[in-house]
């Protein structure tokens, strides 16, 4: 989802509406919570999988090395991440 779909399918409702997060565990159980915080990050999860397509990530396409500082950068796809913390 884009975030263009995300504003227009949020356009649809009261402004003032609480709205949760949502995911359900292997067990089927369900979890509604609050949202800890939106930002924009990289798609990849811990494993090193990409949450938008299920690729392993090429870390020699995604970071980079700053030729002046030495600290690696991340340089490759970003995404918006809603944070639903630890449920």
């Amino acid at each position: 989802m884009k975030v263009k779909e995300l504003m227009e399918l949020l356009s649809s409702f009261d402004p003032e509406t609480e709205v949760l997060g949502a995911c359900t565990d292997p067990t089927d159980y369900l979890y509604k919570t609050q949202i800890e915080s939106i930002k924009l990050d990289d798609p990849f999860d811990s494993n090193g999988y990409s949450g938008i397509d299920g690729t392993e990530m090429e870390y020699s396409t995604v970071w980079e090395e700053d030729k002046e500082t030495g600290e690696e950068k991340y340089i490759g796809p970003k995404v918006v991440i809603i944070d639903l913390g630890n449920v």
